[in-house]
C-alpha cells in the first residue's frame, strides 16, 4: 500500500489533520478582525481612521463580506482599535502556555488523557467564543482557547509521530498540512459569514479529532516503553495492529536514552551554537508568518477568494516539496532555507513599495501569495534542519525550546498589524528587515543536515560550530 498506510495510519493521520485543523484557530483573527472599507455619505470607500471617526452618523461600509467581532466591538479606529491586536496576542500567550504546560504533563500522566482533555477544552472553548456576551470575557475565553491550541500542538503532535512509520512522516506534511486546516476553516466563514457562527461551526468541524482519540486510539506504545510499562505497550501495540488489520509482530524498541535538558545543551559550545542558529529560524518564521497573515484580510479584493487561493497554494507547496525533496538529491537544506527566505525578502520589499505608493492592484495579491508560500518553506526548513542537526539525547527538548522561541514571535505578530494604522508598509518592512537578518545567519552558521542518520548526529562538547560535528559514514543510507 502507498507509503505503506493501513486503515489504522489514516486514522491517525485524519486526527491529525482536523487536529491542526482546530489550531487553525491562530489566525482565526483573519476572519474575527475583518474591517471592510467605509465612506462617509456619498463619498468613496476608504480606511481613513480621519473619515471613521469624524462620520459617524452617516458612516457606512462598503461591500462587506463578512461580520466580525471587530465591527460589533467597534475595534477599527482610535483607542480601542489595539484590542484587535490584543484579540491575538492574547491568544498566542495561551498557545505559549499550552505548549510548555501541556507537553511536561502529558510527559507524565500519558499522551491520551491530556490530548482529550486539550481537545475537549479547546473545542468548549471555540463553541463559547460564539456564546460570549461582550469583549472582557471573549478574550478570557480566547485565552483558554489558545492554551488549547498548544496543547494540542505539542500533544496530538507527538501523539500521532509516535503512531506512524517513519516514511510516513512525509506523507503527513505533504497531504494533510495546514494549507487544508486554513481551506477548511475559510470555506467555513464563507459559507457562515458571521464570527459568532462560524465560531461553534468551527468547534463542531473539530469534533472527529476527538472522537477518534477517545474510542480509537490505545496509549501511545513508545510512552508506555519510556515510562517501563511493557505489558500494557504490548496491549497497545496488539490493539493497534487488530485496527489495522495486520498480524501483530512485537517490535523491538531501542534504549532508552538519558535526555538532555536545556542548561546541558547551552554548556556544550557547537550545540549551543547550533541551537541559537535554529532559534533565529525559528522566531523569524514565525513573527513574518502570523503577521502576514494577519494582515492578509486588508488586501483588496475579495476576502474569501484571496484566503482561498492562500490556502489551496500552501496545500499544493508541500506536495511539490516533498515531491522535489526526493526526486532531486542535490537539493540540500540550506537551499531550502536560504533560498526560500531570498525570495521572502525579494516579494516583501516589493510589498512594501507597492504599499507605500498605493498600489492594490493583482498583481499585489501574486506578490503576497509568492511571499506567504515561501514563507512556509522557511517554515518547513526550521522542522528538518531542527530534527536533523540535534543528537538524540536532545533532540525533543531543543525543538521544545524552538517552538517557545516560535510562540514569543507569534505574541509579538499582531503589534505590527496595529503598527500599521500609522504607516501602512510596517508589516511588509519588518519582513525584509529581519529575513534579511536570518538570512545572513543562515548563510554563515546553519550546518547541512540532509541525509543524516539521525542516529549518528553527534556534538563534542569541545567542537566549535565550523569544525565536522556529524558523524556519518558515507555509506551510510538516510533513515529520512
Amino acid at each position: 500500500m502507498w507509503f505503506d498506510i493501513n486503515r489504522f495510519h489514516l486514522l491517525v493521520l485524519l486526527t491529525w489533520q482536523f487536529s491542526i485543523f482546530f489550531a487553525s484557530q491562530q489566525i482565526f483573527p483573519i476572519f474575527s478582525n475583518y474591517v471592510p472599507q467605509w465612506k462617509c455619505g456619498d463619498s468613496e470607500p476608504t480606511s481613513d481612521c480621519d473619515v471613521y471617526q469624524t462620520c459617524k452618523a452617516n458612516l457606512t461600509f462598503v461591500n462587506v463580506a463578512f461580520k466580525s467581532a471587530a465591527m460589533e466591538y467597534d475595534w477599527i479606529c482610535g483607542k480601542s482599535a489595539y484590542l484587535k491586536s490584543l484579540f491575538s496576542q492574547i491568544q498566542f500567550a495561551g498557545v505559549l502556555c499550552g505548549t510548555f504546560s501541556f507537553g511536561a504533563v502529558s510527559d507524565v500522566v500519558g499522551r491520551k488523557p491530556v490530548a482529550v482533555f486539550a481537545l475537549s477544552l479547546g473545542i468548549l472553548m471555540n463553541f463559547v467564543t460564539g456564546l460570549a456576551p461582550n469583549y472582557q470575557l471573549l478574550l478570557g475565553i480566547r485565552f483558554f482557547l489558545g492554551l488549547s491550541v498548544g496543547g494540542t500542538l505539542v500533544v496530538v503532535c507527538t501523539f500521532v509521530m509516535e503512531m506512524l512509520l517513519p516514511k510516513q512522516r512525509m506523507a503527513l506534511r505533504a497531504f494533510f498540512n495546514w494549507g487544508v486546516a486554513r481551506l477548511m476553516m475559510t470555506l467555513i466563514a464563507m459559507a457562515l459569514p458571521e464570527w459568532r457562527i462560524s465560531s461553534i461551526a468551527c468547534a463542531i468541524a473539530a469534533l472527529p479529532a476527538l472522537i477518534i482519540i477517545i474510542f480509537v486510539f490505545p496509549e501511545s506504545p513508545t510512552w508506555l516503553h519510556n515510562k517501563g510499562r511493557l505489558d500494557e505497550m504490548k496491549k497497545s501495540e496488539k490493539q493497534i495492529a487488530k485496527m489495522a488489520g495486520v498480524p501483530y509482530v512485537p517490535i523491538e524498541h531501542q534504549k532508552i536514552e538519558h535526555s538532555k535538558t536545556v542548561m546541558e545543551m547551552l554548556q556544550t559550545k557547537g550545540l549551543m551554537r547550533r541551537l541559537f542558529v535554529l532559534w533565529s529560524m525559528w522566531f523569524v518564521a514565525s513573527i513574518c508568518g502570523y503577521a502576514t497573515d494577519l494582515n492578509s484580510n486588508t488586501i483588496s479584493g475579495d476576502l474569501f477568494v484571496n484566503q482561498i487561493l492562500f490556502s489551496i497554494l500552501i496545500a499544493v507547496s508541500k506536495m511539490i516539496l516533498v515531491i522535489f525533496d526526493t526526486h532531486v538529491p542535490s537539493f540540500r537544506r540550506r537551499t531550502l532555507h536560504q533560498g526560500a527566505q531570498l525570495v521572502v525578502c525579494i516579494c516583501f520589499l516589493i510589498l512594501t513599495f507597492m504599499t507605500f505608493y498605493g498600489y492594490t492592484g493583482l498583481a499585489f495579491l501574486i506578490v503576497n501569495l509568492i511571499g506567504t508560500v515561501f514563507i512556509e518553506y522557511t517554515w518547513d526548513a526550521c522542522y528538518l534542519c531542527a530534527v536533523e542537526s540535534m543528537e538524540t539525547a536532545c533532540r525533543a527538548s531543543a525543538t521544545g525550546t524552538c517552538s517557545l522561541v516560535a510562540r514569543i514571535g507569534a505574541i509579538l505578530a499582531p503589534m505590527l498589524n496595529y503598527a500599521n494604522l500609522w504607516w501602512p508598509p510596517s508589516v511588509y518592512l519588518t519582513v525584509v528587515l529581519l529575513g534579511t537578518i536570518n538570512l545572513i545567519i543562515s548563510y554563515f552558521f546553519l550546518v547541512e543536515t540532509k541525509n543524516v542518520n539521525l542516529d549518528n548526529v553527534h556534538i563534542d562538547p569541545s567542537s566549535e560550530e565550523g569544525t565536522p560535528m556529524i558523524d556519518e559514514k558515507p555509506s551510510q543510507k538516510s533513515d529520512q
